[in-house]
């Protein structure tokens, strides 16, 4: 049954959400924060606050929960098309093989709880409901043969699905590339709902600070998505401690560089050998080739100059910082 849930209230509470359109901004929005401008943990990508999403890295989810600003809807990959494609039939072979009435339920799934920082939101694939039993079912479908083995970022979506509908089961229909439709049932134990809420909390807590979640190691591209420009023209002064980084960067950069002279000069020897040949070869085994590709490339240049303002038209300015270090080498 639906629980309608009280601001600010206190300890945990599950309700549900009308659901707009499918991977809209109104559902990416929804998803992303509540009313209040909460962050939320969503369930297809729980697995990031482990740092073991294949798809979804820790620090990038980290960095789009710290911007503030909801994901925007994306152009969908030819496996989200599919999956979209194939959900309906997938639900009603389940259905025939199960015997359960699941529906897509126009309803986003959720549980909070205040005290703890936790707020947590699914959308599910099928779902089932007597007075006092629910179902739940998870579609997916794959491209190869399906291996009878939850990978780590199904099987923590499905806790995370346990948690927002109250259930103990969540039932998987996978279709994978053998045209078969396998049924897997991941029991989900009070100790794996506790141990995801304990998670969440920590993470949500961080986020909810403003600060890096615990075990977030950023990269430096993320990095640039959280501080994409200056705001402030002085330099920040630090201690002794981040000298050191800046010269093992430098030493970094310099054994870079050496490896790359190095590499030039390793290839310009085995391509002299090779010379007009396609192919190097070691005592009959070949052990590198060199070949001609035909490559196209947009003359820009030719295009701006014959079409000045159609160019300016399609001219996109982004704004990218360079981290330059100071100091003798």
């Amino acid at each position: 049954m639906a629980t309608s849930r009280k601001k600010n209230n206190a300890g945990p509470v599950r309700y549900r959400l009308s659901k707009p359109e499918h991977g809209g901004q109104d559902w990416l929005n929804i998803r992303y924060q509540d009313e209040e401008g909460r962050r939320r943990i969503s369930a297809s990508a729980a697995a990031a606050i482990y740092d073991r999403h294949p798809f979804v890295p820790a620090d990038q989810y980290a960095a789009e929960m710290l911007s503030g600003i909801a994901p925007v809807p994306t152009e969908p990959t030819w496996a989200m098309t599919r999956g979209n494609d194939l959900e309906p039939l997938c639900i009603k072979w389940a259905n025939d093989r199960l015997g359960v009435n699941y529906h897509t339920p126009e309803e986003l799934f959720c549980y909070d709880d205040h005290d703890r920082a936790i707020r947590l939101i699914s959308t599910l694939d099928g779902f089932w409901e007597a007075e006092h039993e629910r179902k739940v079912l998870e579609i997916k479908t794959m491209n190869r043969q399906w291996s009878g083995q939850l990978p780590d970022y199904w099987r923590m979506q499905g806790i995370q699905q346990a948690i927002c509908a109250d259930v103990d089961l969540v039932t998987w229909a996978v279709f994978d590339s053998s045209l078969q439709l396998h049924i897997h049932q991941q029991p989900v134990t009070d100790d794996d709902k506790e141990g995801h809420l304990k998670a969440a909390s920590q993470w949500l807590s961080a986020i909810d600070l403003g600060m890096t979640p615990s075990g977030v190691e950023w990269s430096f591209s993320t990095i640039q998505t959280r501080y994409p420009e200056p705001v402030d023209d002085d330099a920040v002064d630090v201690g002794d401690e981040y000298r050191e980084l800046v010269e093992q960067l430098k030493h970094i950069k310099s054994e870079l560089k050496s490896y790359q002279e190095l590499e030039d000069q390793l290839k310009a020897r085995i391509c002299e050998v090779i010379g007009e040949h396609s192919a190097l070869s070691v005592n009959g085994t070949v052990v590198a080739t060199w070949k001609a590709q035909a490559r196209s490339s947009f003359d820009s240049k030719s295009f701006k100059a014959d079409h000045p303002e159609l160019a300016d038209k399609y001219q996109r300015t982004v704004t990218v910082r360079t981290l330059l270090l100071k100091g003798a080498k």
